[in-house]
Formats: structure tokens, C-alpha cells, sequence
């Protein structure tokens, strides 16, 4: 059974040589426990420049996915310590990604919870960003 609750998203993006781009935002999804995980899930918009994409975050013991269906489609999984590497299939064509995280720390319940995620993205196995998410889920 699914619950209703409202997501508050805060991420920091620091790409080389650039100033950290910042992202605040609230929206609304759904929270429901299948097979022994937490899922979070809601429509992206036009804010994050991911309109007609929705966004599932798969929350486990130590670990988190996130993702993506629709216009992007994306699986990144985050792993304190590991390296994961994945495709990441945009409107403009596919690439290959990398997530390393440096600290993930998760609590998610029936009545919500928070993830912090401290990791760096890499493109083509060049660094591409060093980001910082931020997840707070409400009923």
C-alpha cells in the first residue's frame, strides 16, 4: 500500500572549475514498502530540466538507487565506499556514468525518513562533479 508524502529535495553540484550550482525543491509523490525496501517516487519538472521523467528511489540497508523512466532513463546506485557504473540514456544520446560515494547515510520508515548522499559523478571515467543530496520525506 502506497502512502502519499511530500519530498524535500536540496542538492549541491560542484563541477570543475565552476561555481557549486544549488537546487532546492518540494514535491509531492508516493512512499510504499515491496520486498523488504523503501520506495520513493514522483514526477520530475521543468525545474530540474527532467519534465516527463519520473524519479523512484530504491532504499535499502546501506544502499540507495535512484531511478529514473521516462523522457532520461538512469540507474545509479550509491554504496558508501564502492564505485558503481552505469548507462545514462538522455534525450541527446547515452553515456556512461559513474557514481563513487564518500558517505550515505539513510532512515526510512512507513512514516517517512532522510537520506544524505556525499558523492562524485564521473563521465566517460572523468570526473564530472562532486555533489552533495539531501532527501527529506513527510506523510
Amino acid at each position: 500500500m502506497s502512502r502519499d508524502v511530500t519530498i524535500f529535495l536540496r542538492s549541491s553540484q560542484r563541477y570543475p572549475q565552476q561555481e557549486p550550482e544549488e537546487i532546492e525543491l518540494t514535491v509531492h509523490g508516493k512512499l510504499y514498502f515491496r520486498g523488504g525496501s523503501f520506495f520513493v517516487s514522483y514526477e520530475e519538472s521543468a525545474m530540474t530540466g527532467m519534465e516527463d521523467t519520473r524519479t523512484t528511489l530504491k532504499v535499502e540497508p546501506g544502499r540507495v538507487e535512484i531511478i529514473r523512466t521516462g523522457k532520461n532513463h538512469s540507474r545509479l546506485c550509491f554504496q558508501e565506499g564502492l564505485r558503481h557504473e552505469s548507462p545514462y540514456r538522455t534525450p541527446y544520446g547515452l553515456l556512461q556514468l559513474a557514481t563513487v560515494t564518500h558517505s550515505l547515510t539513510s532512515r526510512m520508515g512507513q512514516d517517512g525518513g532522510a537520506l544524505e548522499i556525499h558523492y562524485q559523478v564521473e563521465l566517460d571515467g572523468q570526473l564530472a562533479s562532486e555533489n552533495h543530496l539531501q532527501i527529506e520525506v513527510r506523510p
